[in-house]
C-alpha cells in the first residue's frame, strides 16, 4: 500500500516524537491536537497512527482513539532478553570475522559518544535525542562485522522498542510508577550515571577490539542489567517513599 507525502511526513514526526519522548508512553494521541502539533490534517494523521500501531509503539481502541504504547517490567524484561539473544549472536560472529575497517568504525562510534552528552537530566529534546542516535550506533558498529542481514534488521526494531522503555526510565517516571516521585531517587540517578558512562562503554569496546568473546558477551549482559535495576527502582520507589514516610512518624 503506497502513503502520501503528508501521511510519511506525520508518520515520521510522531515516530520522532514518540521515541525522543515528546509523548510519554500511554499519553493520549488525540487528532486534533496533533493537528494543531503538527499542521496536518486528520486523515494523514490516522493513517500515520495505523503504520505505528503495525510497529507496536501506538495502541488504539474503537472507543478511546490512540495512544502511546504503555511500558511496564515484563515487557522490558523480554526485550532485553531478544536484544541480548540477537545482539550476543551478531557480536560474536563480528569478533570472529571483523577486519581492521570495523575495529576502526568501532573507535570511531567510539569517540562520537565521548563527545555527545548523556541525557539524565537533559530536558533538551533534540540533545537526547542526538545522544540516543549515537549511542544505538555504536552498538551497531560493535557487531557491524556479524553476517546475518536478518539478525541485524531484528536488533534495530528491538532497539526502536527499547527506546520508548528508555525515555520513559528518564523523562516520565508516572508512566512506569503513577504512585512514585515525580523526580528520580539518589539511587536511580546512580544507577542512570552508571548506564550512560563512558566507561562503561568503553570498556565493551576493548574487550571487542581484543576479541575476547567470552568476556565481552558478559560484559554486555551488565550493560542491560543495569537498565532493568533502574525500571525496578523506578517501579519501586513508591513503596520506598511510603515505608520511609512511616518511619519518620514513628520518629
Amino acid at each position: 500500500m503506497g502513503y502520501s507525502a503528508k501521511t510519511d511526513a506525520a508518520f515520521e514526526m510522531l515516530h520522532r516524537d514518540i521515541l525522543n519522548g515528546s509523548h510519554a508512553p500511554g499519553q493520549p494521541l488525540r487528532i486534533a491536537a496533533l493537528s494543531g502539533l503538527y499542521g496536518v490534517s486528520a486523515t494523514p494523521l490516522r493513517e500515520a497512527l495505523s503504520r505505528l500501531e503495525e510497529k507496536q509503539l501506538v495502541v488504539g481502541s474503537a472507543n478511546r482513539g490512540w495512544r502511546v504504547a504503555p511500558v511496564s517490567l515484563p515487557e522490558l524484561e523480554d526485550l532485553e532478553i531478544a536484544r541480548l539473544t540477537v545482539e550476543t549472536s551478531l557480536l560474536e560472529d563480528a569478533i570472529a570475522h571483523g577486519d581492521l575497517d570495523w575495529e576502526s568504525g568501532i573507535v570511531a562510534a567510539h569517540h562520537r559518544l565521548t563527545q555527545v552528552a548523556p541525557p539524565a537530566g537533559n530536558v533538551d529534546v533534540a540533545a537526547r535525542q542526538l545522544w540516543d542516535e549515537t549511542h544505538d550506533a555504536f552498538h551497531i558498529a560493535l557487531h557491524a562485522a556479524g553476517r546475518s542481514s536478518w539478525l541485524k534488521r531484528f536488533f534495530v526494531r528491538t532497539a526502536e522498542q527499547l527506546r520508548l522503555h528508555h525515555q520513559a526510565l528518564l523523562f516520565h517516571p508516572r508512566a512506569i510508577n503513577p504512585h512514585g516521585p515525580e523526580k528520580h531517587t539518589p539511587e536511580t540517578e546512580a544507577l542512570l550515571s552508571r548506564a550512560h558512562s563512558v566507561s562503561a562503554h568503553t570498556e565493551l569496546m576493548q574487550v571487542v577490539l581484543d576479541r575476547d568473546a567470552p568476556v565481552a558477551r558478559e560484559k554486555l549482559r551488565l550493560h542491560v542489567e543495569i537498565t532493568l535495576e533502574v525500571f525496578r527502582s523506578i517501579a519501586g520507589a513508591s513503596v520506598k517513599e511510603k515505608k520511609a514516610k512511616r518511619e519518620e512518624q514513628v520518629t
